[in-house]
This record gives C-alpha cells, sequence and structure tokens, in this order.
C-alpha cells in the first residue's frame, strides 16, 4: 500500500472547487483538478478557492494523481495581513476588509466608505442613506443636515 504525501505547490489554473496544482519539486508536473477542503459544504456554507498564483498545501496519494487541497499558505510573494494575535481579517479581491481586532469591528468598503462598531458606537464615515422609518431614543447631535429639504443649523 502506497502512502499519502502533503506536498507544496502553486496554483495555475482554477474551476468551481476545483484547482491545478503545479508542483516544483517534482519536475513541474501538474495535478490533475483537485478539490479544495472548505469549512461547511451543507446549512450554512462557506466557499473560498486559491486564486491562481497562489501556494498551497496538498495531501496526495503517493503517485500524486489523486488528492485534495488543505489550504492556502502566506509568503514573501503573498504576505500575511498585518495584525495582533486574535485578529481575522477578510480581504476581498476589491480591496474590501472586514476586520475584527480586539473588540472592535470594521467594514472597509472599496468605495471608501467605513463602518465601524467600538466602545457601544457605531460609525458610519461616508454618506449614509436611510429607507424606512428611523427612530431615535435619547439625546441627538445635529450638525448642519437638510431634513425633507428643509436646511437645519445645529448648536
Amino acid at each position: 500500500m502506497q502512502s499519502e504525501q502533503m506536498k507544496r505547490g502553486i496554483v495555475v489554473d482554477e474551476r468551481g472547487s476545483q484547482v491545478r496544482v503545479q508542483f516544483e519539486d517534482n519536475d513541474q508536473l501538474i495535478s490533475g483538478w483537485l478539490d479544495v477542503v472548505q469549512r461547511s459544504t451543507s446549512g450554512v456554507k462557506v466557499f473560498t478557492r486559491p486564486k491562481v498564483g497562489s501556494q498551497v498545501v496538498c495531501q496526495m496519494d503517493a503517485n500524486r494523481e489523486a488528492g485534495v487541497i488543505l489550504g492556502a499558505v502566506y509568503s514573501d510573494a503573498d504576505p500575511a495581513p498585518a495584525g495582533n494575535e486574535g485578529t481575522v481579517h477578510f480581504e476581498m479581491p476589491d480591496g474590501s476588509t472586514v476586520i475584527w481586532e480586539g473588540g472592535a469591528f470594521t467594514i472597509s468598503h472599496a468605495s471608501g466608505i467605513v463602518l465601524s462598531i467600538a466602545g457601544g458606537k457605531l460609525v458610519v464615515q461616508g454618506d449614509l442613506e436611510v429607507q424606512g422609518a428611523v427612530t431615535v431614543t435619547g439625546s441627538t447631535t445635529l450638525g448642519a443636515t437638510s431634513i425633507n429639504g428643509i436646511n437645519q443649523v445645529g448648536d
């Protein structure tokens, strides 16, 4: 019986939930289509696929004919995002980010709008449009605003 092997390679092609990997340590051999292991595939579904050029770790059979992608790994060419211990960081291809760090939650959209939640406060940086009723309980502070086309001047 032949043993399985853990191998590193570079993604060279992608389709659906599969990728093909080139193994530099084996004369540039390119794998067949390999499934990418996911956190969940039913109920709450989670899907990510390493992009072409990503360094990945694969679990392969001894002949490197069948296997799965266990995940992508950071490298000098593709470094990990900065953050403290416990930081959760998602970065999308358009540059948008979602970051949870030390109790603060921030969504930065590629359009320039930033939503931050920290210290019991939600802060929106950018234009805000509310569709539907707004109820305010407690004190409010308004700067120069326009409500129903009437300019308001704050204190």
